[in-house]
Order: structure tokens, then sequence, then C-alpha cells
């Protein structure tokens, strides 16, 4: 196992950190063209979601500047990249309901219009399970749990039918009843024929996984050198910079917002493509 970085990996290592800032730079330009205010929905999470590539970006950078003196923060990179690579996975799969708009799968958009319930409302359904297991086991009271309930529903009203509280299964009022999983993430993407090029990006996601919660691999994983390891993170940052693209090309919009700004990643992605791939100089 190697634990010392060679020239041509310090190499590789420079020119992708220079590369990773710049792109952080337009990601943070971009989202300056979206102060803070009321969005439509669909608008709103998109802007988060490059607010979060951005960010995830920004926090494994940090890191990889000092990653030649101490590469034990692999483990800190991994788990912000699985963060990241959820992200890239769950755009990659609305997208793909997106694609399907006004064709026979989903007419009138009501498909993909259901899926983006589906995610917006995920941390809803999981908010109320856990406080009705509280409850349940005499950790709070029906107060604070009716609290919990009532909070919700007025700070996220947008993601509920109507007003009306059910106390007894919240849930229901949402308007989406289902959660997305990684696995159906996954299937999805493999499935349609926009967005199956990224099919491994499962693999990448459930390996950085491993990293957060002990188990028997993640022992032997975090074991394996500094050569396996940044190769990893090089293809895990590489799904993170195209899903600022990604998010870059929904928020243009048809007067072209950001056309300086995708303009900029692209370059910058085929550069920390060169860099990783050892063809950059210094």
């Amino acid at each position: 196992m190697r634990t010392k970085l060679k020239k041509a990996d310090k190499n590789k290592l420079k020119l992708s950190i220079d590369a990773i800032d710049r792109i952080i730079e337009t990601g943070n330009s971009a989202l300056e063209k979206f102060p803070t205010d009321h969005y439509e929905l669909e608008l709103f999470m998109y802007i988060n979601l490059l607010e979060r590539f951005t960010m995830h970006l920004n926090g494994i950078n940090l890191l990889l500047k000092q990653y030649e003196k101490s590469p034990n923060l692999e483990g800190a990179i991994g788990l912000i990249a699985r963060a990241g690579l959820l992200d890239f996975m769950l755009i990659s799969y609305l997208s793909s309901y997106q694609a399907d708009i006004g064709h026979g799968s989903d007419p009138k958009g009501e498909i993909y219009r259901q899926e983006i319930n589906k995610v917006l409302c995920d941390q809803l359904h999981y908010t109320f399970k856990f406080i009705k297991a509280t409850k349940n086991i005499g950790l709070i009271n029906d107060d604070d749990y009716k609290s919990v309930i009532e909070s919700s529903v007025h700070n996220y009203s947008f993601l509920f039918s109507d007003m009306t509280i059910d106390y007894q299964n919240p849930e229901k009022k949402l308007l989406a009843q289902e959660t997305i999983s990684p696995n159906r993430l996954f299937k999805r993407i493999h499935s349609h024929s926009l967005t199956t090029k990224f099919s491994l990006i499962y693999d990448l996601y459930t390996y950085y996984s491993k990293y957060e919660h002990f188990g028997i691999m993640t022992h032997f994983l975090q074991r394996q050198g500094i050569e396996i390891d940044l190769e990893r993170i090089f293809a895990a940052i590489h799904y993170l910079i195209k899903g600022i693209g990604a998010t870059f090309r929904y928020l243009s919009g048809p007067k072209s917002l950001l056309e300086v700004e995708i303009e900029k990643v692209d370059k910058l992605e085929e550069q920390f493509i060169e860099a990783i791939n050892n063809r950059g100089s210094q």
C-alpha cells in the first residue's frame, strides 16, 4: 500500500485543485444571479442543487490542498463526495423524466412534476416517521408531537394538499406519498437512454456510502493506498462538475442567463480531465 504521492500524482493534484478552484468561482458567480427571493418551486430546487454542488466542491478542494501532507483526509473527502454523488444521481433521475415531457409516457409533464414532489417531500416523510417513533416510546409528549407536526405543515405548506392537519398520519396530506431510494435512482438512470451513461455512478456512491458508518468492508476500503484513493476522488469530483454544468443549463433558461458560466465550466471540465489523465503541464 503506497502512502506517498509520486511526482506524476503531485502534478495531477496541483492541476486539479487549480481547475476546481475556478469551477467553484464560476458556481458562485452563477448563484449571484439568483438572489434570495421567492421562486417557483422547481426553480428553487435547482438553485439549491447548484449551491450544494458548489459547496461540495469547495469542501473537497479545501481538503485536497492538505491531502499531500495528510492523505488520511481521504475519509472526510469521501463523506462529502457521497453527498455530492447522491445529488448528481438525483438530478440525473429528474432529467430523465423531464426529457419525457411531451412524449407518450408523459405528454403533459404530470409524471415529472410528481417526481419533483417526491424529492421535495422526502425529508418530511422521515421527519414524521421519526417524531412518531419518539412519541411512541415516550421520549416526547403529545403536545411536543403536535407542535412538530403543526410547524412542519406551517413552514412547508406548499408541499401539503391542504392546511388541515392529520395528527395521526400527517404524511397522508403530503403531495407525494412515496420516497425515492438510491437503488430506485440507479435503476431509472440505467434504464433511460439519456442517463444510462451515468450508471456507474451508483458503484462509486455505494463505495463512499461505506465510509458513513462502521462496517467490516470500510476498514479495508480505506487502506487500499493513495493511488486508488486519488482515482476514486477524481472520479467523484468529475460527477460533481457535471452536476454544476447540468444545473447551469437548467437555470440558464430561454434567456441564456448563464451562457458565460456554461462556456467557462465546459472548458474547465476539459482542463480537469486533462489534469487527471496527466496530460496537463505545470
